[in-house]
């Protein structure tokens, strides 16, 4: 016979569920933000210049591809 579950325990599986969810949303996120800034800092790099990344959480706030001039020094 299988066996009812109580009100506690189908809060407490409801509460995992929800928690594994926010959880994999949140590591996706961090995940695609480090994939996006690497990404345009291989291009900049590629480019010859120097990328100057300012993030504000998982945004990029500022991205500058900065290029070494011979001639200003």
């Amino acid at each position: 016979m299988k066996k009812k579950l109580n009100t506690w325990q189908k809060v407490i599986i409801l509460f995992v569920g929800v928690l594994l969810v926010f959880s994999a949303v949140f590591f996706a996120e961090a995940y695609l933000s480090h994939q996006q800034v690497k990404s345009a800092s291989d291009q900049c790099y590629d480019k010859g210049g120097f990328p100057k990344v300012v993030k504000s959480g998982f945004d990029i706030e500022l991205f500058e591809c900065n290029f070494y001039d011979e001639t200003t020094e």
